[in-house]
């Protein structure tokens, strides 16, 4: 790797102010798009909170686990079900360490402004990456693309997922990566299996390119070898080519690396078996039904019957390909001239190979952890084509190139992401309702139990002990929040709130508020 390429200062200097030699531009200039991002992400979040927007239960329901934690309790969200442990639903043990933030400011909203934290970090860790690695444009022009993506814009509008805690620790681990500082990625990816049971299989991806690095050049030694053993004997008289191969070969496997192919398969190991042990004990241990709730998100023994059918799968039907595309895109498709970009691919197999069409579509928050992978491989591309290319115009072109048209594609796709409204009169209009609901929320006493469906479930979660309406097994709740409106109930919202809820509980239920199409019953004392 070309020494003018690279620095060797440690990205958390960027946070911890460690100087490394590196001018004070490019020192600064990353935590200033941090800090940018973040505010940018943060309006968005504060936007839909003044709006009562709840794209779904996600949000209220990690709410509840951090309010346990912070507790010193178990992880409970009632949500899911009376009692439900929310570890036998996904496999997120690290959230434990958001606690603190929950136990200083217990809100949902403080869930959504620290996802906004998390994916501002990993701007500032990306830029980073691209300030060390070039020159400031081309730094800055991808800084900017990686902010804008589409995976995180997504994840910003659709509120906290777990998965936010993934993307600065990948953006920090491929970024050491790259620059052949193994220990660091190591340190910074293995986290990342206990963040979601997918994720160890990203995490052993990772620990997969450190392996292949270190075995590489024997690889290619080994090819050359084998090609001058079949050459026609008339092109290798006398065995001189062959035996010099052999020699040449041996002398690849001598020095091949220890360090990164130790610990790459150290890393393999951790993540494929935590996730096998989260798929097969953990998660089926903890849930209430005894079993893995998202077992038929992939056919696994389907996949390895009929391989040509599963690489179809992997692309079709549309909403699929799109997703493909989109992402090539997003990294102007030089992406792939890195082994970074190999990293992606579990993820993106698992999601294609699904039968839940959730999965497969570029919105929600399934494309963040992608992103950084993406972005870091862009870069790593770039060096690698001015470091390869001094004799090709052509690998020139396309590193001096490849960060525009990444900017010019964020740019473009960005004119129909969340961040958009932002310049539009739709983030700051006023929902008509906003005092009828927050007067509903402030009507249910603090530590209360309520039934409710999605329109303010987030506003209740934080002060009551909050359950969704109609959950089989539910105790009678003291109070139940029906709104009419709510997409919760389709085109059919119940026409007798009061004989609704006490079909669903068994109990009397009496009408406290009815304003707006939004009812707070209060449970009749026995």
């Amino acid at each position: 790797m070309s020494a003018a390429l690279e620095y060797s200062a440690s990205p958390t200097a960027v946070f911890f102010g460690r100087n490394s030699g590196v001018r004070g531009r490019r020192r600064w200039w990353p935590v200033g798009m941090g800090v940018a991002f973040t505010l940018l992400y943060t309006l968005l979040s504060l936007t839909q909170w003044h709006q009562w927007e709840v794209p779904s239960w996600d949000n209220a329901i990690f709410t509840q686990l951090l309010k346990s934690y912070a507790a010193g309790q178990p992880p409970v969200a009632n949500i899911k079900g009376h009692d439900f442990i929310l570890l036998g639903d996904h496999f997120h043990p690290l959230l434990a360490v958001l606690a603190p933030a929950y136990w200083l400011f217990p809100s949902a909203l403080a869930l959504m402004i620290l996802q906004d934290v998390l994916l501002g970090w990993s701007v500032g860790v990306v830029s980073w990456c691209a300030a060390r690695a070039l020159r400031p444009a081309p730094a800055g022009a991808l800084s900017v693309a990686y902010g804008l993506s589409f995976g995180l814009q997504s994840a910003v509008a659709v509120q906290f997922h777990e998965v936010a805690l993934a993307v600065p620790l990948l953006a920090l681990s491929l970024c050491a990566l790259r620059q052949r500082r193994w220990p660091s990625a190591v340190l910074w990816a293995a986290p990342v299996a206990l963040v979601k049971e997918d994720l160890g299989m990203t995490v052993a991806a990772v620990g997969a390119v450190m392996v292949g690095h270190a075995f590489l050049p024997t690889a290619r030694a080994s090819v050359r070898w084998l090609h001058r053993v079949f050459e026609p004997p008339g092109r290798a008289a006398g065995g001189g080519p062959a035996a010099s191969s052999a020699k040449e070969f041996a002398t690849a496997l001598s020095r091949t690396s220890q360090q990164p192919a130790v610990l790459g398969a150290l890393l393999m190991a951790w993540g494929i078996g935590l996730s096998l042990l989260a798929v097969w004990v953990i998660l089926p241990g903890l849930n209430p039904h005894g079993a893995f709730a998202y077992a038929d998100t992939l056919d696994v023994a389907g996949a390895l019957r009929d391989p040509t059918g599963a690489v179809i799968t992997l692309f079709v039907p549309d909403q699929k390909l799109g997703t493909w595309l989109l992402t090539l895109a997003a990294g102007a498709v030089v992406a792939v001239r890195s082994p970074l970009a190999l990293v992606a691919l579990p993820t993106l197999a698992w999601r294609m190979l699904s039968p839940n069409h959730g999965y497969w579509g570029p919105g929600w928050h399934y494309n963040a952890v992608i992103m950084p992978i993406v972005f870091i491989a862009v870069i790593d591309a770039v060096v690698r084509l001015r470091a390869g290319g001094t004799r090709s115009r052509t690998a020139r072109a396309t590193a001096e190139l490849a960060p525009w048209v990444v900017l010019v594609v964020a740019l473009a796709v960005a004119t129909q992401q969340p961040l958009a409204q932002l310049v539009t009169g739709e983030a700051w209009r006023q929902d008509p309702r906003a005092d009828i609901k927050a007067a509903t929320v402030q009507a249910v006493p603090e530590g209360a139990s309520v039934a409710t469906d999605l329109t303010l479930i987030n506003g209740l979660v934080s002060r009551a002990d909050v359950h969704w309406i109609g959950n089989a097994d539910d105790p009678a709740p003291d109070f139940v929040v029906i709104d009419r409106e709510s997409g919760t109930w389709g085109e059919n919202p119940p026409e007798d709130p009061a004989a609704y809820a006490q079909e669903l509980y068994g109990e009397q239920y009496a009408t406290q508020r009815d304003e707006g199409n939004i009812i707070l019953l209060r449970r009749e004392s026995p």
